[in-house]
């Protein structure tokens, strides 16, 4: 009944699509390249009859399939009715000292089920015996009834086979239109699922340009009227990748349906408090409703607080490798996914979960090596197991691929790992991708941006004051990995994190102390312009009004 539930479907959205065509012809014509193949598609109702004909809904043969299997299964339920008959008979009128308890079926043969050492009333034959389960007993005159029977099985499923296979030649007549349709459908489901979930998340439609002609679009299927893409305009700066306010998806989706289900419980459990005091049941039972209610709505409150933080990605055209430093738990790596998955999700169809406007390469590939690559099957180590997997990107990806690699040059000696990371994201600027987004806690590849022009350093935001992160990026800024702080954040004895800060020395401690003067100069920097924006909105009418006069 699958291929009638298909062809009924196509059938039932060719009417939908033909409706929505008669209210809103523009928009029709602007999803034509989606819907023409579904509204072209011919459904054969002539076969669509004769499967129903044939098959029931629960994918049974039906008496209507032919005359034959029709007079086969009243033969069938002819003798079966006889059959019954005979045994209730027998079992009725038996004078023997047995118990013949039931009628039973032995491989499709009707018996009686015999209990205890006793002779019997009539002559049988042994089909089973079992000490717990009795003696199955198929009387001697039922004989010819069951084989009678068994013939007559024999010649239903004959039947029902023969009208299966002359059902099966008509469905492989139209084989390659039912294969279209359910491709088309597919298609069809598979867009209006990226549909919805854009719209269910509000995400921006990409601009989506070539890396190879950066300055020329992607074209689409449809050309859009302005007013269906973003009103936003991009910075007059060139950007390679333009992402603002980008949202990991899964975390954004995990943070929406956890919201979702606490507030409907925050509803049931209202309710249900206001149906109890409408009867008056329940008064003591009211009350923990009411403590449940409140910690409930405490919940939601602490939710709405902790929404996932997005990050910035605006990286210039200038740039081919950027190296992203900060400390452990300060949003590294998934910064790294979240600009992976936008330019997956770009690339099939679905938009970004971010704000507008939106910029992205169609890159031919997005390669990474995210995580502990450490395999015990092969041996390899940590270590090796990056190495191996950075290997086979650096030969796979071209000058038009994404290449994310997290904790570059970890895992090993720090100063053989710095070095290789070095060499390893040269490399990659060479000629080894369009764009490489690089993690890191080696400092010597913070210095590569100042020697190629090529590279840029960006870091997350660490609060020095509530040692915290802040899960924030900081343009143009090397990061410090802040473990020491992070260790007295986390309750590791004073007289061990002093130490540790003397061991540091003098001069690491003289370029935290610059980086940290940078990134505090950084964020006054983003707070004065907020604020200068924030006047700029008020005066400009008045400018407006004082200019007309």
């Amino acid at each position: 009944m699958a291929v009638v539930s298909l062809m009924l479907f196509v059938e039932s959205l060719q009417v939908t699509i033909r409706a929505a065509m008669r209210q809103d012809e523009e928009s029709h014509n602007l999803l034509m390249p989606l819907t023409e193949t579904i509204l072209e598609a011919v459904v054969n109702k002539s076969l669509v009859k004769s499967i129903q004909d044939i098959i029931d809904d629960d994918g049974s043969v039906k008496d209507t399939a032919s005359p034959e299997l029709r007079r086969y299964r009243e033969q069938v339920q002819s003798l079966e009715s006889r059959l019954c008959q005979l045994m209730d008979r027998l079992i009725r009128n038996s004078d023997s000292e047995a118990s013949l308890s039931e009628v039973s079926i032995v491989n499709g043969r009707c018996c009686i089920k015999v209990t205890g050492d006793k002779s019997l009333s009539f002559d049988g034959l042994l089909l089973s015996s079992g000490s717990d389960a009795g003696s199955m007993i198929e009387p001697i005159v039922a004989v010819p009834l069951n084989d009678e029977l068994q013939g007559a099985r024999a010649l239903v499923a004959r039947a029902e086979l023969d009208a299966l296979s002359k059902l099966t030649d008509k469905i492989l007549l139209e084989l390659d239109n039912i294969q279209i349709l359910l491709q088309e459908t597919i298609t069809l489901d598979k867009v209006t699922a990226r549909a919805k979930y854009s719209i269910a998340y509000d995400g921006t439609l990409p601009d989506l340009y070539l890396p190879k002609f950066e300055h020329e679009t992607v074209n689409t299927a449809t050309d859009w009227p302005v007013s269906a893409t973003s009103s936003a305009q991009l910075p007059k700066k060139p950007w390679k990748v333009f992402i603002p306010n980008a949202f990991h998806p899964l975390l954004l989706q995990q943070h929406q349906e956890n919201l979702r289900r606490i507030k409907k419980d925050v509803a049931s459990a209202t309710a249900e408090i206001r149906r109890r005091r409408i009867y008056g049941q329940d008064i003591a039972e009211e009350d923990q409703l009411a403590s449940d209610l409140d910690s409930m709505k405490n919940r939601v409150s602490k939710l709405e607080r902790n929404h996932p933080i997005p990050v910035d990605f605006m990286i210039g055209e200038e740039t081919t490798v950027l190296v992203i430093t900060g400390p452990n738990t300060g949003g590294k790596t998934i910064s790294l996914k979240t600009v992976g998955l936008a330019s997956l999700m770009a690339k099939i169809g679905l938009y970004i979960l971010a704000s507008e406007p939106v910029k992205i390469p169609w890159f031919d590939a997005v390669y990474a090596d995210i995580g502990d690559e450490q395999s015990l099957t092969q041996s390899l180590s940590t270590f090796s197991g990056h190495l191996k997997q950075i290997g086979a990107i650096r030969a796979q990806s071209t000058s038009q691929s994404l290449v994310l690699l997290d904790e570059v040059g970890a895992g090993t000696n720090p100063l053989e790992g710095a070095a290789l990371g070095m060499s390893l994201l040269e490399s990659f600027a060479e000629a080894g991708s369009f764009l490489t987004l690089a993690t890191t806690h080696h400092g010597e590849l913070k210095t590569l941006k100042y020697s190629n022009d090529s590279f840029e350093n960006a870091c997350v935001e660490f609060d020095e004051e509530n040692l915290k992160p802040t899960f924030r990026i900081l343009w143009g800024i090397p990061g410090r990995s802040n473990a020491i702080n992070i260790a007295e954040r986390l309750g590791l004895p004073l007289d061990i994190i002093e130490s540790a800060r003397h061991l540091l020395g003098t001069a690491g401690a003289e370029i935290n102390a610059l980086i940290m003067d940078m990134e505090k100069f950084k964020q006054e920097y983003d707070e004065q312009l907020q604020q200068a924006q924030h006047y700029l909105m008020f005066i400009r009418p008045v400018r407006i009004s004082i200019s007309s006069i």
